[in-house]
């Protein structure tokens, strides 16, 4: 079977499938756009049914729907790659220019989108993603019957008639505000976690996640930095994700490139080849982005827009900023400082959520006289307002109860997992850490 992709009545990709074992190639260097794209910007307006794959568009018109109504993404629910010779388009996520070509061709037109995909996770976070990109005012949704994933499966199991009622009579509008029941909101993606790698006894106890927020607290010198320099090498390193970090505090030449050196090669920088050196900085060119102002001004409005294009140019899953106290104040006169931090921990919060990234704030505890410091700071101990843990999804401390025996300098701390909103962040506790300086990072310690 072969599917071919008009654009301006020109082929500009194709699918080919084998039957009856699916199994399908298509046009290397193919530009992506729907399938079907012609046609439905040359409809009268109306609506529009989206499905996830060539079948599904047969099935739907095998069901009765106009050919010319019904569209496919070119890459089902995939994880989205940049179209090829087509510049992303910093209005759509990446991997979707090609819907932002679709509406500005003419498929905004049409009065409503009805969302026809696959019923599995990959399906519902495209769904979810399509809704935003497409317009949720506009935007319905077909849920499949119980063990049907998709139009075909529908289509197989109950015939045409079924498939013609449901995709025409059952769809559900999109939900955006006001009171509903239960059955009217969709499914929402899951939570995608990470587990935190080389450290065996955190499985379980605590885990990180994209579309969240997170502060780290502690006190200078405590190991905060260092440690979640750690965190976040091994989890980019496990799951090939982007880190974008403005680390204020501590220079990405040579400091922070010194750590991750060492975490990626497991060897001291000092006793590295060349040849680990070069491997290393490659590594590190490919999985972190620096956020760094020209002239050390940082204000929060000028994070959060450099870090916009973290995410849309480096596919950046994490944005950290360390430390928080860093930031220039944009505080309105008539704002007292709780307004003020409450307004700026909900923009970085919209911020995680919208742009499904876990963003990362680490802060300076507000009182760090000599009595306290023996006593491991809380989450309303952070320099300017209680909304630090009032308004995040994680809160943790990082404390080293003794710095120094006799002349000696003492390496164990201890991790407080102070707060976890959800249950797949793993749950509130305390775990004992020091640093090995033979490996150049922190390795558990056990509990006697």
């Amino acid at each position: 079977m072969f599917f071919p992709y008009y654009q301006d009545g020109e082929v500009v990709n194709w699918k080919a499938c084998a039957f009856p074992d699916k199994d399908f190639i298509g046009k290397t260097g193919g530009k992506l756009c729907f399938l079907g794209i012609d046609d439905a910007t040359a409809a009268e307006p109306g609506e529009v049914w989206f499905v996830e794959g060539e079948w599904d568009k047969a099935a739907l018109v095998e069901a009765g729907l106009p050919i010319e109504r019904v569209l496919s993404v070119p890459n089902g629910a995939r994880e989205p790659r940049k179209p090829n010779g087509h510049a992303e388009d910093e209005q759509a996520p990446a991997g979707y220019g090609y819907v932002l070509d679709a509406l500005q061709r003419g498929l905004g037109k049409h009065k409503r989108f009805i969302w026809a995909g696959d019923s599995d996770k990959a399906g519902h976070a495209l769904r979810h993603d399509m809704a935003h990109m497409l317009g949720q005012a506009r935007f319905w949704f077909v849920d499949w019957p119980e063990g049907c994933k998709d139009a075909n499966d529908y289509l197989r199991s109950d015939g045409p008639e079924a498939v013609h009622e449901l995709a025409t009579k059952g769809m559900l509008p999109w939900p955006v505000a006001g009171l509903y029941t239960l059955a009217e909101l969709p499914e929402p993606p899951p939570l995608d976690t990470w587990e935190v790698p080389n450290m065996p006894s955190w499985r379980g106890k605590i885990a990180l996640a994209p579309g969240t927020m997170s502060v780290v607290i502690g006190y200078p010198g405590h190991g905060k930095t260092a440690l979640w320099a750690q965190v976040w090498h091994d989890i980019a390193s496990e799951h090939e994700i982007v880190i974008a970090t403005a680390s204020f505090e501590t220079r990405a030449k040579p400091q922070y490139r010194r750590v991750l050196r060492q975490l990626q090669s497991g060897a001291l920088e000092h006793d590295m080849t060349k040849a680990e050196i070069e491997d290393a900085d490659r590594w590190i060119d490919a999985h972190y982005a620096w956020i760094i102002h020209p002239e050390q001004r940082p204000t929060l409005s000028w994070f959060f827009e450099t870090a916009e294009v973290a995410v849309i140019r480096r596919g950046a899953k994490v944005v950290q900023l360390d430390p928080w106290n860093r930031l220039e104040s944009q505080k309105e006169p008539h704002e007292n400082e709780t307004d003020y931090l409450g307004r700026c921990l909900t923009a970085a919060y919209t911020f995680a959520v919208d742009m499904a990234v876990h963003v990362q704030l680490i802060v300076h505890p507000a009182k760090m006289d000599g009595r306290r410091r023996g006593v491991p700071p809380d989450l309303e101990d952070a320099a300017g307002s209680a909304h630090f843990n009032n308004r995040v999804d994680q809160g943790f401390t990082v404390h080293r109860p003794k710095l120094f025996d006799g002349p000696a300098a003492r390496t164990e701390a201890e991790v407080y997992h102070r707060k976890a909103r959800f249950q797949e962040l793993g749950h509130p506790c305390r775990l004992r850490i020091r640093f090995d300086w033979s490996a150049g990072r922190f390795v558990e310690m056990n509990d006697e």
